[in-house]
């Protein structure tokens, strides 16, 4: 079939207007793979911020289980010294499991569980701690007391005098609450619990996350390189028609 200038130009106009598309679609901002990786980066981090969170609960949990094991260990019990070292470590991680649930609620500092169901389910547990039975008033006697943001401090004076008056009312209020302490934290850290639970499920979610988003950037990756292998044939192309209509022109 013989070959006009006609057809030679309008194949031209075609193939250039093909590379003008094919610029288009490799743009990041028009590109639907670009917004997909966006939408799931911005998730991942998202899980990660809560994750990290839910990580610090689980720690201090997993310290405050431990402390409140020690208040009735007779090995940290069996001397005044003792005892008062077993109640000191207990004040600490108990503010300290505390203090990460205030700091990770915290909607006026933009905590990252502010709205977290689950992180207001901890709050509610660690308080149930004191609040059980006669737990926070039998605390007061023997120099550890509540405070207003939820933790404890110990009145190292009175501890010791309680402590010379009746040792084994200063154990017996020790144990009890170190137990309820234990059975909380235990609940907490279970793989059904608030705190366990979570820091499963959003390590999931962050595996899972990850994995799409490498599989997306595998996909645009794969279609870049499509486009710039057309780009380059249109081009080649375009030049092989310039070039031959160049040389009708001679």
């Amino acid at each position: 079939m013989a070959i006009s200038i006609s057809n030679i130009t309008n194949n031209a106009a075609l193939y250039q207007s093909a590379n003008v598309a094919i610029a288009k679609r490799g743009n990041a901002a028009t590109d639907p793979l670009g917004a997909a990786n966006q939408r799931i980066e911005q998730q991942l981090n998202s899980t990660n911020v809560k994750l990290s969170s839910f990580s610090q609960l689980k720690s201090s949990f997993a310290d405050l289980q431990t402390a409140a094991k020690g208040l009735s260990d007779p090995l940290k019990t069996n001397t005044n010294t003792a005892l008062t070292k077993a109640a000191q470590s207990f004040a600490s991680a108990f503010n300290t499991a505390t203090n990460s649930v205030n700091s990770a609620r915290d909607a006026r500092n933009n905590g990252a569980l502010a709205n977290d169901s689950r992180a207001r389910s901890v709050g509610y547990d660690l308080k149930s701690i004191l609040a059980n039975g006669n737990n926070t008033s039998d605390l007061k006697k023997i120099g550890i007391n509540l405070q207003a943001n939820g933790t404890i401090s110990v009145d190292n004076t009175t501890l010791q005098n309680a402590l010379q008056a009746n040792p084994n009312a200063v154990k017996d209020t020790l144990a009890r609450v170190g137990k309820q302490a234990e059975l909380v934290s235990t609940k907490e850290l279970a793989t059904t619990g608030n705190v366990g639970g979570s820091v499963n499920a959003l390590s999931n979610l962050n595996n899972s996350l990850e994995t799409q988003l490498a599989e997306q950037k595998k996909l645009a990756s794969a279609s870049q390189n499509a486009v710039q292998q057309q780009g380059a044939l249109f081009g080649n192309t375009s030049t092989a028609v310039a070039s031959y209509l160049q040389t009708l022109a001679l």
